[in-house]
Parts: structure tokens; C-alpha cells; sequence
């Protein structure tokens, strides 16, 4: 279709097209009341898309607008009205927001970059502190378990000494002791009485 062929487009057409966005490339040929009213449906890449597809034809009257609403939605009320006082102290008159757009996408998108890097080195970083922490620990371990052997075999003989002292040194022990002692001397008593009864049945006789 040639350029300024398509005049006038009712709602029933602006809203098939407004269905069917995706599908459009070049529109330099479509009337600019009728672009007014289907380029505000278009996302970003299909704006992109549109306005990279058509030759010979300067969309900005209407996408200028269209770009205004993305900067302020992207990067907030503040930037917008910040990059409208810049403009102002340059004294630049002219200026297409679509420029400024990607000019601010690519800043933001730098800067997230840098802070991506700036946080995988703190986490490298941190890593590598844990795990020197792990070495150190490892390094602190016990001795061999021979060693480890030897030095529990020496508690446990001096620990087992000293139970025999206590349990020697216990009354029950004490009192067996005592039993015994007086037994070996009811024996020797014992051994003692006897030749003095052979002694007196001979007196007797």
C-alpha cells in the first residue's frame, strides 16, 4: 500500500490492529491519527520494532510522548524530572526521550553490572575466609590415635590404682583385714596352749 493511502480507520479496525501489534513493521504509510491511537498499545520492543522498520517517515511527534511514559515508569518520577532540568541548564531545546532511554538503560544496566561483580568478590572472598577457617581447625586436631592410646592406657592405670587404694582402704576391707590377723593368731595360741596340757597330765600321773 502506498505511503498516505490509509486516511481514516474506524474503531473496529483500530481495535483488530491494536490485537494483531506484533504483525506490523513499517508504518510510514498509515495515517498519524490512526498511529496515535495504535502506538500507545505497543510495549517497548514493539515500539523498537516499528520504529526500526520505518524508513523515510520521523514517528517522533507520536513516540516521543510514548518514550516519556517509559523513562518515568522505569526510572521513576525523579530522574525524568531531573533529566528535564538538565536539558534546561544546556539549554538544549531539542531532544528525543527514546535516545535518552537507552542512553539510561545503558548507564543502569553498568552500574547493576558493577555491583554484580562487587558482590561475587565479597562472596569469593568470604568463601575463601571460610574455609581457611576450616584448615585452621583441621590443623588443631588431636594427635594420632596412638597416642591418643597410650595417653587414655596411662588414665586408666592411674585411675585404677587409685580405686584399689580406695577399695583396700575401705572398712569392709579394713574389717577382713582384721578377721584375717585375728585368725592367725587364734592359730598360734593355738600352737602355744599345747605343751603345757602335756606338762600337766604328766603332773597328774
Amino acid at each position: 500500500m502506498e505511503k498516505g493511502r490509509l486516511i481514516h480507520l474506524n474503531d473496529h479496525w483500530v481495535s483488530v490492529a491494536i490485537d494483531n501489534l506484533d504483525s506490523f513493521g513499517d508504518v510510514g504509510y498509515l495515517d498519524f491519527r490512526f498511529l496515535d491511537q495504535l502506538l500507545p498499545h505497543c510495549s517497548k520492543d514493539q515500539l523498537i520494532h516499528i520504529e526500526k522498520c520505518t524508513k523515510g517517515t520521523d514517528l517522533t511527534p507520536i513516540t516521543d510522548k510514548l518514550w516519556k511514559k517509559f523513562f518515568e515508569r522505569d526510572f521513576g518520577g525523579k530522574a525524568t524530572d531531573e533529566v528535564i532540568e538538565k536539558m534546561k541548564i544546556k539549554k538544549v531545546m531539542s531532544f528525543k526521550w527514546s535516545d535518552l532511554y537507552q542512553e539510561k538503560s545503558k548507564r543502569v544496566e553498568k552500574a547493576e553490572k558493577e555491583v554484580g561483580e562487587r558482590l561475587k568478590k565479597l562472596y569469593e572472598k568470604e568463601d575463601a575466609r571460610k574455609q581457611s577457617r576450616q584448615v585452621r581447625v583441621l590443623d588443631k586436631v588431636p594427635p594420632s590415635s596412638s597416642c591418643n592410646k597410650r595417653t587414655s592406657s596411662n588414665k586408666d592405670s592411674k585411675l585404677m590404682s587409685k580405686l584399689r587404694k580406695q577399695h583396700l582402704n575401705c572398712l569392709e576391707m579394713r574389717n577382713i583385714q582384721a578377721m584375717k590377723m585375728k585368725k592367725t593368731a587364734g592359730n598360734w595360741s593355738g600352737l602355744i596352749r599345747k605343751p603345757r596340757t602335756s606338762i600337766q597330765a604328766m603332773n597328774v600321773f
